[in-house]
Formats: structure tokens, sequence, C-alpha cells
């Protein structure tokens, strides 16, 4: 984390909130191990680990001095119980609290509890337009290192060239977060507490699942970076689904302001709180996203990736995700969208140009997801 930079808790910490986090943190280093005071984020009770793959094997977290602590059971189910402990806790308190928690499932390795993989047992999978081709679902961790040769490896042994099978035991772990979820909700409602509590649903990346014939995740594709977000505000309107442009960094200014908490000025991100509350129909104009050599743009229904190269970006995949939302027709090159597509790239480079700029000064974390 690069210094003096105001982090999420420390926000909610200034303004008299207990914080807490629970789950998969991935900073810092890799596997299992203690995480640095410093690199915890500022939260006040922390049980985390860095980014351990495994499901059933070594379950361990570690608490805010570095003790560890193991389990016998899923992880998901781990930290379900974790985050519920912590509830339970900072529900006694005077103070209003904020408590993150990250799992780390449907991530593969794909290894959910068999009560949720035989929910999905021998079941058709209907994929989408844009999985045309069989593909190898398998990746090789490295924390923990997969066994070698890869024929070796259970997870291979149960879905390797087997994209079905892959879905179905993805679609398992989803199920299972799903009831995880309610068992935290349920627990709200236990502690008279549901009523005053925002929940926010999201996640970090998505999972090609052999569409365009690609697998995994950190591509510009809609499966790897549309994600999810649900969020239920007590005493705002319901039941609103939009289409509308939000970002990863527009969570923090939108908690903030819903809280009453005054901004963080050196924050990027625009708060969507007045959508939620039902003044507008409006989110965000655009949002933009990078990783690695590449980043985009999307805007007005239009989404313009491109590569980074020395002096430029070259672009790469121009789509119309409101009217061809599998991404099934590439129109970088179509002239019938040129003007449109100067735009976007005129106002893509404008962002990455600044982006650099922030990661040459603090390095690669500097970089805005």
């Amino acid at each position: 984390m690069p210094s003096g930079v105001t982090t999420f808790a420390d926000a909610f910490n200034h303004a008299g909130y207990a914080t807490s986090w629970v789950g998969k943190w991935h900073l810092g280093g890799n596997g299992n191990g203690p995480i640095d005071r410093g690199l915890q984020g500022g939260f006040q009770r922390f049980m985390g680990y860095q980014c351990y793959n495994g499901f059933y094997d070594d379950v361990c977290f570690y608490d805010r001095d570095g003790n560890e602590h193991r389990y016998e059971y899923h992880r998901t189910n781990v930290t379900t119980d974790l985050a519920i402990d912590e509830l339970e806790e900072l529900a006694k308190g005077d103070l209003p609290f904020l408590l993150m928690m990250s799992y780390q499932a449907p991530h593969y390795p794909e290894q959910p509890a068999p009560e949720y993989a035989d929910l999905y047992k021998d079941r058709d999978i209907a994929r989408r337009p844009n999985c045309m081709e069989d593909i190898d679902p398998f990746t090789p961790t490295f924390s923990p290192y997969s066994p070698r040769p890869v024929e070796n490896d259970p997870d291979f042994q149960r879905y390797g060239n087997n994209l079905d099978e892959y879905i179905r035991l993805y679609n398992a772990m989803c199920t299972q977060i799903d009831a995880n979820l309610g068992r935290l909700l349920e627990t709200l409602e236990r502690l008279h507490v549901a009523d005053d509590t925002m929940v926010i649903f999201t996640s970090d990346h998505g999972d090609m699942q052999g569409s365009h014939g690609l697998k995994n995740k950190c591509l510009p594709q809609e499966e790897s970076a549309g994600i999810p977000l649900i969020m239920y505000v007590p005493g705002l309107p319901g039941g609103r689904i939009t289409d509308g442009l939000v970002s990863g960094i527009d969570l923090m200014p939108t908690c903030l302001e819903l809280a009453g908490i005054d901004p963080v000025a050196t924050v990027d991100g625009q708060s969507i709180a007045p959508f939620l509350r039902g003044e507008t129909d409006e989110t965000c104009d655009a949002v933009f996203s990078e990783r690695g050599n590449w980043c985009m743009i999307v805007k007005g229904g239009w989404k313009l990736a491109a590569q980074r190269q020395k002096d430029r970006l070259a672009p790469t995949l121009m789509t119309h995700l409101d009217e061809d939302p599998y991404e099934l027709r590439n129109r970088v090159n179509d002239s019938a969208v040129c003007e449109v597509r100067k735009g976007l790239l005129a106002e893509l480079t404008s962002w990455d140009d600044r982006v650099r700029h922030v990661q040459q000064e603090n390095g690669p974390s500097g970089r805005r997801d």
C-alpha cells in the first residue's frame, strides 16, 4: 500500500465505526502465512489469509496479531462462521460497524461441498451463445502447487477436459455461497440489526468458462470484467435493476455518503447514492478497467479495449453491449463507427496517461483496477 492512502477502513474508523475484515486478503504475499499489520488496511479486527486456493486442505486464517487458526471443514463455511462470530461481537458494542468479508469461492479449483455438488450432478449445461467450442477449463494452482504431472491432480481428474463438469461445479460453489449469504442475513435478523445495516454483494472478477474459447479471468470480455453488484439499503427503494455503469472504485464514496461520512478527497470514484435513493436513473457516465498490457472504457453502451504499446494504445476490441451482449461482433475495424471509436480512444488514452503517471509515482500498487 502506498503510504498516506486513506483506506475504506480508515475512513470509517475516523467516523467512529468499529471495523472488521474476514476472508481472503490477497495483499502482501501468497499462500498461507501471517499478514503484516501494516498491510491490514487499517481494520481494527482482522481474520484473513493471503490467497491459498484449497477449500479443504490447510484451511488457515490469521488474526490481527499473526496467530494461526486452523479448521477442518470447507473454507466457504468457515469464512461464514467467522463472519457470524464477528457480527455477534460487533453487535454487542455501542459503535456502528463495518464488516467486510471475502470468499475464495467460486474461484478455481472447483471444490464445492459434496451436498452442493450433488445438486448439479449430471445436469445438462446450456452454454452461452459465445461458447462455441470445447476447451480444457482446468488451471493448475501455485498456492498450493498442483500435483505434477497434471493427470495426477484430483481436480483435473474431476473436470479436466470437461467444460460442462467445470460449469456444474462452479454453479455448485455459487449455490453454496448463496446459502451462506442466507446464514449471514439470518444472523442480522437474529441480532436485531437488519433494519439498520446496509448489505452489499459484489466480486472482483468473473470467469470466462469457455466463452470466446477462453478461460479464467483478467480479460476485457464481459464474462471476466463484468461483475455482480447487489445493494440493500434500509429505508431506500428496493427492487430496482439497472444496466447502468458502476465501477469498483465507486463503492467507497457511495458507502461514505450513505453513512453520512464526509468524502475522501484523494479517492477516485463517484457515489451512486442518488440512484439508490431514487433521485435519478443515472449511475456513472463511463467506467474504466485495466490489467497488465490492456485497458478499456465502457460508455454509452459501447466498450473499447486496447493493448498498451510504448507510446500509444492499439484498439483490439469494440462491441456494443446493449445490442450485442455476448460480444459476438468485434467492430474495432468497422468504418461505420469510426467517429465513435475515435472519441472513446481519446477518452481512454487520457485516462491511461493519468494511470500510468500514478504507477510511475507509486509503483504497481498505485494501479487503479
